[in-house]
């Protein structure tokens, strides 16, 4: 009985609060293609990634998450395009969207770079409402389960060697085809930010923070810090307000990288779960990254 109200509870936070974005622990690596089209192309080679996200282990329904993106530049080093995939099954629903992006870059001085980027996908939400109970079928809310929603987004990215500022809506308009009632998906909008802090030859310390914010749901933020040793292995924790403390670990060896983190909840949710696992497998085409090069913004 308990998993069931707060199964309902869970719906209506993510569903009617327009909260269909997945959610990430591992932000830092290679992750940000999702939220921000102005990031394809911002390093030398060419990138492909996939990432597999299973959140509150142990209750059943929980979110789970499974995305693939890969981004090159194309022309002369200023022009560059990126695809995601992703398919988010939570509950009784479950979605699946695929997008484009496309991204300049313009150098404004010797280190700092500026992209923005436009993207179009198309978005797919399918819903079993006839697993609900208490409901009114007959509410508008409750007529349409299966939905595809074209939408539009748009990001900016500043970065240099040693930082990183991005800010980005990747659906800041959609074209839902449903009566003002029904309407469920709302922008959500992404402020973030990064730096690498050499302590020595060996060991450098690399914070960020990611703040996320739609309308009728609260303000959220991840707050990161990763310790990497060698450009080779990274340690990391972080904070997500209000629902859980992180535990990561990133490993690179050539042009394949690996990210493996540990969610655990101190919400209210915390007694119905055993925490989450996300883990994440990429690959940099070309030449193995070498330290100091602007390619390692990747690994923030």
């Amino acid at each position: 009985m308990k998993k069931i109200i707060i199964l309902a509870i869970l719906c209506s936070k993510l569903v009617a609060n327009a909260q269909q974005q997945a959610q990430y622990t591992l932000n830092q690596f290679n992750s940000n293609l999702e939220i921000n089209p102005a990031y394809a192309g911002a390093n030398d080679n060419a990138s492909i990634s996939l990432r597999y996200r299973k959140q509150w282990v142990g209750y059943t329904g929980s979110p789970s998450t499974i995305s693939l993106n890969a981004e090159s530049k194309i022309a002369k080093k200023n022009i560059a395009i990126g695809f995601s995939v992703l398919s988010d099954r939570i509950g009784i629903t479950q979605s699946t969207s695929g997008d484009l992006s496309i991204a300049t870059h313009v150098q404004v001085s010797q280190k700092v770079n500026i992209s923005v980027g436009l993207k179009a996908g198309v978005y797919s939400l399918n819903s079993d409402f006839s697993l609900l109970s208490n409901v009114d079928m007959t509410d508008p809310l409750y007529v349409l389960d299966n939905r595809t929603i074209p939408y539009l987004g748009f990001g900016a990215l500043l970065y240099t060697q040693k930082l990183y500022i991005g800010f980005s809506s990747p659906r800041v308009v959609s074209f839902e085809s449903a009566s003002v009632q029904s309407k469920i998906t709302k922008p959500h909008f992404y402020l973030y930010g990064g730096y690498r802090f050499a302590l020595n030859g060996d060991i450098e310390l690399r914070p960020s923070v990611l703040g996320k914010y739609v309308v009728a749901a609260p303000f959220e933020a991840d707050f990161a810090v990763d310790v990497w040793y060698k450009n080779l292995i990274g340690l990391g924790l972080s904070y997500r307000t209000s629902d859980a403390v992180n535990f990561m670990i990133k490993w690179k060896a050539g042009n394949f990288y690996l990210g493996y983190s540990y969610d655990m909840t101190i919400s209210g949710l915390r007694t119905f779960n055993t925490g989450s696992h996300e883990i994440s497998l990429g690959y940099q085409f070309g030449k193995s990254a070498i330290p100091g090069r602007t390619i390692n913004n990747r690994y923030f």
